[in-house]
């Protein structure tokens, strides 16, 4: 169900009491309160892509649940209203904390106070118990039985059992893995989260939601009573977060778009195996109705840059260019791995909990995962991200060859200034095979495919690499409005033999005649010859009608 004036997008807010009294376009999630309730485990994980409501969603169960007002209003029409779950509305203390608003600095003073302003919310003049007396007045910050103290003194002055909501409780390890303070913050969250919620006598329920599933350091390994719901075999939570077809359907009888066009720009992240729309990109493009990439980058894509090594860079420019790839994942993340020689069943367990690829599992009996990159928003995020963070350099004259041939020698120069800053001896002299000439040409090859597959000008979502054309298969073909673009890659023994194989290379475009298929714009055939860090480039255009 879909309720509001189309017309009234709010982008900035998560508070739903802000969301329906001022009658914004809201996407009825309200069922999630209900599969909170009736879900049986008494202290439940959440974890999510980015950007698909986590927030907002908290926030109407909090509303629904707390005590403290009368929310019935706010629910009028909506699907809760008529489920039977409707008769604890407004019947329970609840506390939410939001983790992601934390200062590294200065968090267990805020959580501290946090607490202490709920306790005097529900116990002002009332008895406390001796232990909840000494952790007001002793202002100890780092007292991690915080939340049992909260809990037992609303229980004493109320009766009732109380509901804790903690949001994000992963992005401040998330933003300081690196640092001095990751330790300190581990073990603050892990002693607080079992002193809360381990056999705690005076919780209802708790959730807790974030991006990652990080279990492998004993954040959680004190809580025999939690159950997690992430992205890959959730069944209980998986219409509620991100906007489903059903969704988009609805929206489109109040609002104009191309769902077809829309899908393709924004749908296509899993959750179980079913594709959901990415919620505030769908959201901001019903506001502006324009098709933009507006994924903005977040600090995961910082670690995933300094994770990347040259496997990684050829699995990526495989997806970049339009492959589905079998790859074995790790569900938990180790934190502590990233800094380290972290695996890659991490690595892309990273990249995929943090939205940035699409995941499929294969059969229910294998280990491996399809991984994608499952829409053109993502498809652009990537490419910028290739430019910003994997080749650090932003290319002054790649884009020259395209627009005009006589630019070969400032293509030349830049070419050979970003392989200087991105490829070291070590990737060359690493690569070991009884080919070893071939073995450098692949590395060239997925390099300058990258490079390409960064271009967000090409007409096509990405350049081709290794296709079949004429009597053989090229290297990369590329499609731009000035043309058609071939590359064929040769790998020399030394410098001295650059111009030579740049010209084979060249003359091999014309001998397997690449790219006679496409016989309607004209085709600039380009040949490069790489020798350690230098190249040599011959370029020739030809008009195929």
């Amino acid at each position: 169900m879909v309720v509001g004036n189309p017309k009234k997008i709010d982008l900035s807010t998560s508070s739903f009491e802000r969301m329906i009294e001022r009658g914004n376009l809201y996407v009825d999630k309200t069922r999630i309160v209900e599969n909170f309730i009736e879900e049986a485990s008494s202290v439940q994980l959440i974890t999510r892509q980015r950007r698909l409501g986590k927030s907002l969603n908290m926030d109407t169960i909090r509303c629904f649940l707390t005590d403290k007002v009368d929310n019935r209003h706010l629910f009028k029409g909506l699907y809760i209203e008529q489920s039977h779950a409707w008769k604890y509305v407004n019947s329970s203390p609840v506390f939410y904390f939001d983790f992601k608003g934390l200062n590294p600095q200065s968090y267990m003073e805020t959580v501290y106070f946090m607490i202490i302003k709920y306790i005097e919310s529900y116990c002002e003049g009332k008895n406390l118990p001796k232990s909840v007396l000494n952790y007001i007045s002793n202002n100890k910050f780092n007292d991690t039985d915080g939340f049992l103290h909260l809990t037992e003194a609303v229980h004493q002055a109320t009766g009732k059992r109380s509901y804790l909501l903690i949001d994000e409780y992963d992005k401040m390890l998330m933003d300081n893995h690196k640092t001095e303070k990751y330790e300190e913050i581990r073990q603050y969250e892990t002693l607080l989260f079992s002193a809360g919620f381990k056999g705690n006598p005076y919780l209802e329920k708790a959730l807790i939601t974030g991006v990652m599933r990080i279990s492998r350091e004993s954040l959680f390994s004190g809580l025999n009573n939690i159950d997690v719901f992430d992205i890959f075999s959730d069944t209980t939570y998986t219409d509620d977060y991100g906007l489903t077809e059903e969704d988009i359907d609805e929206l489109q009888t109040m609002i104009n778009f191309d769902k077809a066009k829309l899908k393709a720009w924004y749908n296509g992240i899993m959750v179980n195996g079913k594709p959901i729309y990415n919620t505030y990109s769908t959201m901001t493009f019903l506001k502006k109705s324009e098709y933009e990439c507006y994924w903005a980058m977040s600090g995961i894509m910082d670690t995933i840059a300094e994770l990347i090594n040259e496997d990684r860079r050829k699995t990526l420019t495989r997806l970049l260019n339009g492959e589905k790839l079998c790859i074995r994942l790790e569900k938990r993340i180790s934190l502590m791995d990233l800094l380290d020689n972290v695996g890659d069943e991490d690595f892309y367990s990273l990249v995929v909990q943090a939205g940035y690829l699409s995941v499929k599992k294969l059969s229910a009996e294998s280990s491996k995962m399809l991984l994608s990159i499952p829409n053109i928003e993502l498809m652009k995020a990537w490419k910028d991200f290739i430019i910003k963070k994997v080749f650090r350099v932003v290319s002054t004259y790649v884009r020259s060859i395209f627009e005009n041939s006589d630019n070969l020698p400032l293509f030349t120069k830049d070419l050979e200034r970003i392989i200087t800053d991105r490829l070291s001896y070590h990737d060359l002299a690493a690569l070991q095979s009884e080919d070893r000439q071939k073995a450098h040409e692949v590395l060239y090859h997925v390099f300058l495919l990258g490079l390409l597959c960064a271009d967000g000008h090409t007409q096509r979502k990405y350049p081709l690499s290794n296709r079949e054309s004429g009597d053989g298969r090229f290297d990369i073909f590329l499609e731009r409005a000035e043309g058609n673009f071939i590359f064929e890659l040769k790998s020399s023994e030394d410098a001295d033999n650059l111009e030579k194989d740049a010209q084979s290379a060249l003359e091999q475009i014309t001998a397997k005649r690449y790219g006679v298929e496409n016989s309607t714009k004209r085709l600039v055939k380009v040949g490069i010859a790489f020798s350690k860090k230098k190249c040599k480039i011959f370029c020739e255009e030809t008009n195929l009608n």
